[in-house]
């Protein structure tokens, strides 16, 4: 398994309200754009999702991460309005996302 934190970014609309069931199927219609039906039966979940700020953490298999991140790299729309993901951490074990060796005081 490989989770990955990650931001959707909304430049002309930054307050808009997106629900988690809407942000998947977004994620999932851009894998489908960039690699057909044969991308999107892999399985994908938000664990954790933080509707202010747009932000959650994706769970999928290691034979969908690729494809997946490939997907959110080229995607350019989120309900016909411009948007761009961020993929601030990717990792193979969830608990790395409660350290952060950046902000760590000696």
């Amino acid at each position: 398994m490989y989770y990955l934190d990650i931001t959707l970014e909304l430049p002309q609309n930054r307050n808009r309200e997106i629900s988690a069931v809407f942000l998947k199927k977004n994620i999932i219609q851009s894998i489908r754009q960039l690699f057909g039906e044969e991308g999107t039966k892999y399985t994908i979940d938000i664990l954790k999702y933080n509707p202010k700020e747009h932000r959650f953490v994706l769970r999928c298999t290691d034979d969908c991460y690729v494809r997946l991140r490939a997907s959110l790299t080229v995607a350019e729309k989120y309900e016909e309005e411009p948007c761009i993901y961020v993929i601030h951490r990717a990792s193979h074990n969830l608990l790395s996302f409660t350290a952060d060796s950046r902000k760590y005081q000696h």
